[in-house]
């Protein structure tokens, strides 16, 4: 099978878990009001846009040394970086 496809399947299945999984932890835990919930989920939606670009970059670059397992490590590491801005914002409360 040709590396693209592999990479657009991997992204497929990627994206949603990378984008929904902190806005349904804001949705879950959230008792913020309305208008601060939107903002904080406005921004979580664009870090998780920022660090899918940044995550699939350095995979596809080590994925092109053969360390496919970092590549995925890695992957899997991005997921994190969308709630750090819940995080902080949590803790300034």
């Amino acid at each position: 099978m040709n590396d693209t496809i592999i990479w657009i399947i991997i992204a497929v299945f990627y994206a949603p878990l990378h984008f929904m999984l902190p806005v349904l932890f804001l949705f879950i835990v959230g008792d913020e009001p309305e208008d601060v919930r939107k903002r904080l989920i406005r921004g979580v939606i664009i870090d998780a846009a920022a660090s899918m670009l940044v995550a699939f970059a350095i995979a596809i670059t080590l994925a092109m040394y053969d360390m496919l397992a970092l590549a995925i490590v890695t992957l899997v590491l991005f997921m994190v970086t969308p709630f750090i801005r819940v995080i902080r914002y949590r803790r300034v409360l």
